[in-house]
C-alpha cells in the first residue's frame, strides 16, 4: 500500500495541535487511550476554549469522574493561550503518561523510558514556539498491549517508503505530522498494528480540493479519523487519514469553520446522535484568524453531553468558543 501525496515534494507543518503549556500537567499517571483510533460507543464531553486555570480545573474534575483525554488542541489568539479537549470514559485497567513541548532529544529519551515501563506511544504532536520545535506525546499501558511504532524526521520519499513498509508489516498510520526542521521539510508518523481496518491516507491536498476528496471518501464508505492543516510553498494544504466505516456507522465532517460555526455545528451533530472524534485548529495564512475542522461518528450513548449554544460556561471554569473568539476571559 502506498501513501498518496498530492505534491511531488513533502509539505511543511502549519499548525501544531498538542502543546499543553501548563507545568502541573507535564507528567501525569491516570487512565487514557489517547488518539481516538477506536470506534466503540463511549460517554464523552467536549470542553472548548479553556484558559490555563479552566483547563486545570476541568482536568481535575473530569479525570476524577473517570474520563480521559482523547484529543486536545492548544492554540493562541492575540495574547491568550487556550485549550480545547475531547474527553471520553476510560477503561479502569488502563494507565497513561503525557509529556508536552519537549525538544526531540528529550522526547525520544522519554519515549524510550516509557517503553521500558510497558507503555506504548499512541499520540504525538509537533509544536513550535518561535523558532524552537517541540514534541508532545501520550503513552498507554493496558491489559491488552497496544503495538505501535514511531518514526520521525523523514524526508518525503523516506516517509512514502516507510508507509509502504509498515503497511506490508500489517500496521496502519494513526498520527501524522509535517513540519520544518532547520529549514527543511520533514515528516513523522505513528503506526498501530492493524486489526483488519481498511484505510486510506492522502497528504498535500490543496485547500480547494480537500472538501471534494473527503466527500468522495465518505461516498466510498470511509470516515475521517485524522486531519492535519499545514503550509507548503505558500499554499495552504491538508492531510487526511480515513478508515472504512463499520456496518451501521455514519460519519460527518466539516472544515474551514470559524469558532462559533464549529461550536454550533458540533451541537447540531450531537443532537442528531453523533460524537466528535477528531478536530483541528489552524490559522489562515495571514495568521489573524483561527479555523476549525472536525469529524463526527454516529453513536452517542446515554450520558454524553455537549454545551448548547444558549448555555453560558460556568464562571472561572471554561470559556465558550464565542467568548474565546471575542477575546473574553470570563
Amino acid at each position: 500500500m502506498k501513501d498518496h501525496n498530492f505534491f511531488p515534494l513533502k509539505p511543511a507543518r502549519f499548525a501544531a495541535r498538542l502543546a499543553i503549556l501548563f507545568c502541573p500537567l507535564l507528567c501525569v499517571s491516570q487512565f487514557l487511550q489517547a488518539a481516538d483510533y477506536g470506534e466503540e460507543p463511549v460517554e464523552w464531553q467536549f470542553e472548548s476554549g479553556s484558559d490555563r486555570k479552566a483547563f486545570v480545573e476541568s482536568f481535575k474534575d473530569l479525570s476524577g469522574k473517570g474520563y480521559r483525554i482523547a484529543d486536545i488542541e492548544s492554540y493562541r489568539t492575540g495574547r491568550l493561550n487556550s485549550v480545547s479537549t475531547i474527553w471520553i470514559k476510560h477503561a479502569e485497567t488502563d494507565a497513561w503518561k503525557i509529556e508536552t513541548s519537549m525538544p526531540i532529544s528529550d522526547f525520544l529519551k522519554a519515549h524510550e523510558e516509557h517503553q521500558k515501563s510497558g507503555y506504548s506511544l499512541v499520540e504525538f504532536e509537533a509544536d513550535r514556539t518561535g523558532a524552537t520545535l517541540h514534541f508532545s506525546g501520550i503513552w498507554l499501558k493496558s491489559e491488552k498491549p497496544v503495538e505501535t511504532e514511531f518514526y520521525f524526521g523523514m524526508e518525503s520519499l523516506e516517509f512514502s517508503n516507510r508507509y509502504g513498509e509498515m503497511a506490508d508489516r500489517g500496521y496502519r498510520l494513526i498520527d501524522f505530522e509535517a513540519y520544518q526542521s532547520i529549514g527543511k521539510d520533514r515528516h513523522s508518523g505513528l503506526w498501530l498494528k492493524n486489526d483488519g481496518h481498511e484505510v486510506r491516507f492522502y497528504r498535500g491536498i490543496a485547500k480547494n480540493r480537500f472538501g471534494e476528496v473527503t466527500a468522495n471518501m465518505t461516498t466510498a464508505g470511509f470516515r475521517l479519523i485524522d486531519v492535519e492543516a499545514y503550509e507548503y510553498e505558500g499554499k495552504f494544504v491538508f492531510a487526511g487519514q480515513w478508515v472504512r466505516l463499520a456496518k451501521g456507522q455514519e460519519s460527518q465532517y466539516d472544515f474551514d469553520l470559524l469558532a462559533d460555526e464549529f461550536y454550533n455545528k458540533n451541537a447540531a451533530y450531537v443532537n442528531d446522535g453523533y460524537r466528535l472524534t477528531e478536530f483541528e485548529v489552524y490559522e489562515n495564512q495571514s495568521g489573524d484568524t483561527l479555523y476549525y475542522a472536525g469529524s463526527w461518528l454516529k453513536g452517542v450513548p446515554k450520558g454524553s453531553r455537549a454545551k448548547k449554544e444558549e448555555e453560558k460556561p460556568e464562571p472561572k471554569k471554561s470559556m465558550s468558543l464565542e467568548a474565546f473568539r471575542s477575546g473574553s476571559t470570563e
